[in-house]
């Protein structure tokens, strides 16, 4: 297990979750740097990790016994041997935060729960920092989490009992399998030898490729998209959403 300080949040990124133009007023930069502090000194990032071997039989996909359904996993684990899965949280202490801070100050709370969706991804690439100082000549895909492309979050109990991460980080799911610390994250990370990976399709070397065009404009769309109807969802279901690695999902407006 790896517990992991959370450093200086990154503030635009906090701002542009909250739908902010980039040069807030004096008013709310004071929100949002008092809420970072106080995040900053309660909470308790952790993460835990394993590494499994793929196994590939029949024209099915799993590690550890757990089934990896659906092609985009099966896409970004192509070349991989063995893959790491993960579970990182901010600790229950920035749920109650956030909570806290709704009850008299909707604002403060908006900046409480951006800064901490931006710090659990800090956690997660510094997590991932680690990972690779630790495996110095290992190929590394990047993070794919339960929710992203056709991967279900249905196996996100699946994935916590494979990291007994209920026992060592206190992280459970609820029946419509959303992670509780809300401020938590699974994913899975390919690995493979470096002399074994094949050229990710990102740079795959061709002057054009229409794939890797077309990829690249789905993903720069998906991530506006994303961060825009957070900021919807945030305004106007702010006491009813929850968040899923990247992806924030809510239970009235399915964000």
């Amino acid at each position: 297990m790896l517990t992991l300080p959370l450093e200086a949040i990154d503030k635009q990124e906090a701002l542009r979750y909250m739908g902010c133009p980039a040069e807030p007023d004096e008013t709310l930069r004071t929100v949002v740097d008092t809420c970072e502090q106080q995040l900053r000194r309660t909470v308790q990032p952790r993460v835990v990790y394993r590494v499994l071997p793929l196994c590939r039989e029949a024209g099915t996909l799993s590690a550890g016994g757990m089934q990896l359904t659906g092609e985009d996993i099966a896409r970004h684990l192509a070349e991989c041997d063995r893959m790491l899965l993960m579970a990182a949280t901010l600790s229950g202490q920035a749920d109650q935060l956030i909570h806290r801070a709704g009850i008299s100050d909707m604002t403060r709370s908006l900046a409480m729960d951006a800064l901490a969706s931006a710090g659990i991804e800090q956690v997660c690439n510094r997590a991932e920092e680690c990972f690779r100082e630790q495996l110095p000549d290992t190929y590394f895909t990047w993070r794919f989490s339960p929710g992203y492309g056709d991967l279900p979050l249905s196996l996100q109990p699946e994935i916590l009992r494979l990291l007994d991460a209920e026992k060592r980080l206190g992280l459970t799911v609820t029946a419509e399998h959303i992670l509780i610390p809300r401020k938590s994250v699974t994913a899975i990370i390919g690995l493979a030898e470096k002399g074994q990976e094949a050229v990710p399709p990102a740079a795959c070397g061709k002057p054009v490729c229409s794939e890797r065009a077309a990829r690249t404009v789905k993903e720069a769309l998906h991530k506006a998209r994303l961060t825009a109807l957070y900021a919807i969802c945030l305004r106007y279901c702010l006491k009813n959403h929850f968040q899923h690695g990247h992806r924030h999902l809510c239970p009235y407006c399915a964000i």
